[in-house]
Parts: structure tokens; sequence; C-alpha cells
């Protein structure tokens, strides 16, 4: 705990807890080894450190006190009785980062195949092409940043992408089994080399078709959609979570419409 308590006010690095902490170098690595494992801790590319999600949900769990949660509940619970299935609340942890808080589910209903890679707790960086609904409201100079970190033959689209759920209010995501295992190893890679970060987004960019545009959403259009993301802001407008409701199947583009105006529906209800 001494390791969690020296983080509280800034982002030491593993030599800066030593020193506070005055314990062996050794003891150090390997609790802050294990508590990263657990989400306790999040370690950046600069070799810094930070309080990781699970801590800060761990926390608010027992202080009982999540102020996105309790505003964000009872629309997420009007969401899956309207819809049927599996919604969760997303929030975002920093700049580059988000966790899953919670999900809800209808009475006999299991939780949606995105909890392999979206298990409530666990960090998942903000790396294009995933998370859009948190990017999209951004300033111009954040959107850019991000889509710059993108593979280059990505960007247009991404542009374009981002446009688009400003329009219409919500995000979608179209994927398959095969590439939600690639975005579960996506958001585990800060640590690994950058050439071995790149060759994965090169095959996420291969296996993905990157949300929907307008043409391509039309009425009669046969789609598919994993998640439905909505935005939940603050009284400034920032983007401090989402709802994100799971339909998980195919189905004409208007009924898909439908879906996404109902998320962002309850995203406004849980504005905070």
């Amino acid at each position: 705990m001494d390791c969690v308590v020296t983080l509280a006010g800034h982002s030491p690095t593993l030599a800066d807890i030593v020193r506070e902490t005055t314990l062996p170098r050794a003891t150090v690595h390997a609790i802050v080894s294990e508590l990263a494992d657990l989400g306790w801790l999040r370690r950046h590319d600069d070799l810094t450190l930070a309080v990781g999600p699970a801590f800060l949900a761990t926390a608010r769990t027992a202080i009982g006190d999540d102020p996105l949660a309790t505003a964000a509940r009872p629309a997420l619970e009007r969401l899956v009785a309207e819809t049927g299935a599996v919604a969760f609340l997303a929030r975002r942890v920093d700049t580059d980062t988000i966790t899953v808080v919670e999900y809800c589910s209808p009475a006999g209903s299991g939780r949606p195949a995105t909890e392999g890679w979206a298990e409530p707790g666990r960090p998942i960086s903000l790396q294009p092409p995933i998370c859009r609904e948190f990017v999209a409201w951004s300033d111009a100079a954040v959107r850019d940043a991000w889509i710059d970190r993108a593979l280059e033959p990505e960007r247009d689209r991404l542009r374009a992408v981002l446009a688009e759920v400003r329009r219409r209010g919500y995000s979608i995501e179209r994927i398959t089994d095969d590439h939600r295992s690639v975005i579960g190893a996506l958001t585990g890679l800060e640590t690994v080399p950058a050439d071995l970060r790149d060759r994965v987004r090169t095959l996420l960019g291969e296996l993905s078709a990157i949300d929907y545009l307008a043409p391509e959403l039309t009425d009669d259009a046969d789609v598919g959609a994993v998640t439905v993301g909505a935005p939940i802001t603050d009284d400034h407008g920032r983007v401090v979570g989402s709802i994100v409701a799971c339909p998980h199947t195919t189905m004409p583009g208007r009924e898909l419409k439908q879906w996404g105006e109902k998320t962002a529906r309850a995203a406004r209800h849980a504005s905070v």
C-alpha cells in the first residue's frame, strides 16, 4: 500500500518509490509488478507510474461515492429494459485511458463477449480506432493527435468517422471475434516495443472496417454491431464516460439507428 500512497500526488518512477519508501529495490519492483497486474498501478512509456483504474474503482466502492455510476445507473437500466440486451458504463481515467465501471444485464442473460477485453477495472488505452466516442468531441488538436497515432491508411477514414460520430451522437463497433482478440491485445501493449505495437495495429487495421459512414448506414442496409457507444458529458461539456449498448448482431440499418438513438438518449440522461 505504501507504493500506492506514494503515487497519490504525482507520477514517480520506480527509483522515486525506492527512495521515498526506503524499501529494497527488489521488493519495490515485486510490489509494483503485482499491483500493475491487478490494475492498481499503471506503467507509462516514460517509466513513470500512476494510480490505476482498479484501485480507483475499489476506493469508490469502499467509500460508496461514485457520482458517475450513481447518475448513470438508472439510464443504464432503462436502456437494458428497452433493448433487452446488455449495456455497460465506461469512464475516462485520464487523457489516454478509459475503463469499464459496471455492466447491466437483462434478467437471465449473460454478459457480452466484449467482457473478455473490457472487464471492469481493466485499463483500455484510447488507441485508434477504438473508443471513438471519447475522442470525437475533443478539440481539433486532440482529435488530430489521436488520428496521427493510427496507421497512415486509416487516417482519412478516421477523420470522416469522427465527424460522423459527432453528427449522429454515437459510435458503432462492427467487429469479428478475431478483431476482438486483437483489441484485447492492443490494450495491453503499452510496455512492449513500439515496433511490436505497430505490427499489432497493422493487423487490427487489416481486420477492421471502422464504424459506419452515412452512405453505409442506409435504412435497408444489412449491418452489424457488437457495441454502440454514446458520450456522457460533465457540466463543461467534456466527455467523462460513455454508455455502451451491446446488440452483438446484424439488423437493418434503420434498427441500428434506433439502437444508437436510445443509447445517446441514455447517455444524455446520465450526464453529470
